[in-house]
């Protein structure tokens, strides 16, 4: 085991990891993790299970240099309701191999109703009757594999099996723009993919160029800004027929006034990045604000839903 604040590794970086030895909500865990989201490079979490049985989680930090661990044992264990020592504590460093290659290995391509997603490495033929949906792992959040993302796509399909046909479509918190792409196929109408990450919104404008979608107010426009306050979504009039918003809980009831008052009457909204314990909250935020007639698709842990505004 390495010394703190040690780095001997190629990369310079340290992989923390922490045993957490109860089983633990997923919302707890979920917040444990979240501790060095402006430090981390990347975060996990893992549920441990023996015969079907939970034993515990393990969460996974990559990080420039290990952080004191008596303040974070402290915090964790408060969090926790448990006492997490050093002896749950373990760390190394980086080795320094090629994380795009691995990523691509650990992304096979898979189907979703219509759509055959798949990374650049994919070399094969698209299987027949279905639509290719080009996303490289490890760009920016939504390759398609995650619960929410997965949710979402199912919720699109969903709704466009059912006879919707929206003219107009946002796509809030687009990531690597999966979903607007994907909307965009189903319905060929114009989308608004917006982010307030600027390098998401490079990525969600590279995937569109090779995913064969137009651009432009017929196509799929790709932008960055502040959510319903960013300049593109203001200057569109009436609102839009469907909503996407893949994000998290908080920021979803947050938002919940503005998406209603973005969405058109007879208008539907698939919102997802929440865990099911979480559904009651966000739920609430939006019928509060007119919407109703929730639809779910829980997918593992998380819940997507579907909403409409009838008036």
């Amino acid at each position: 085991m390495s010394s703190e604040g040690e780095n001997t590794g190629d990369t310079g970086l340290i992989s923390l990891y922490v045993r957490v030895p109860s089983p633990l909500p997923d919302a707890t865990v979920l917040e444990m993790a979240s501790l060095f989201d402006e430090e981390a490079i990347s975060s996990s979490w893992e549920k441990i299970t023996d015969l079907g049985v939970d034993k515990g989680w393990t969460i996974m930090w990559v990080l420039n240099d290990l952080p004191a661990l008596p303040p974070l044992l402290k915090t964790l264990s408060k969090i926790a309701g448990i006492q997490i020592t050093e002896d749950y504590v373990a760390w190394q460093d980086v080795p320094d191999v090629n994380w795009l290659e691995e990523s691509y290995k650990s992304f096979p391509p898979f189907k979703v109703g219509p759509f055959f997603v798949h990374g650049s490495h994919y070399d094969g033929k698209i299987p027949k009757g279905l639509m290719s949906l080009q996303i490289d792992a490890a760009t920016a959040f939504g390759s398609g594999e995650h619960g929410t993302t997965r949710g979402c796509l199912e919720g699109l399909i969903k709704l466009h099996k059912a006879g919707f046909k929206p003219k107009t479509i946002l796509d809030m918190g687009a990531g690597s723009g999966i979903l607007a792409i994907a909307a965009y196929k189903l319905w060929k109408k114009p989308v608004l993919a917006i982010d307030i990450d600027k390098e998401a919104t490079k990525v969600a404008a590279r995937h569109r160029k090779i995913n064969k979608v137009p651009t432009g107010p017929k196509g799929m426009e790709c932008a960055t800004g502040d959510g319903y306050n960013a300049r593109q979504v203001k200057s569109h009039k009436g609102g839009f027929d469907l909503i996407i918003a893949n994000i998290l809980a908080s920021p979803l009831v947050d938002m919940a006034p503005d998406l209603t008052a973005n969405l058109k009457k007879g208008g539907k909204a698939v919102l997802s990045g929440l865990l099911i314990e979480q559904e009651a909250a966000v739920l609430k935020a939006h019928t509060d604000c007119g919407l109703s007639r929730p639809s779910r698709l829980p997918r593992g842990e998380w819940q997507t839903l579907i909403l409409n505004k009838l008036s």
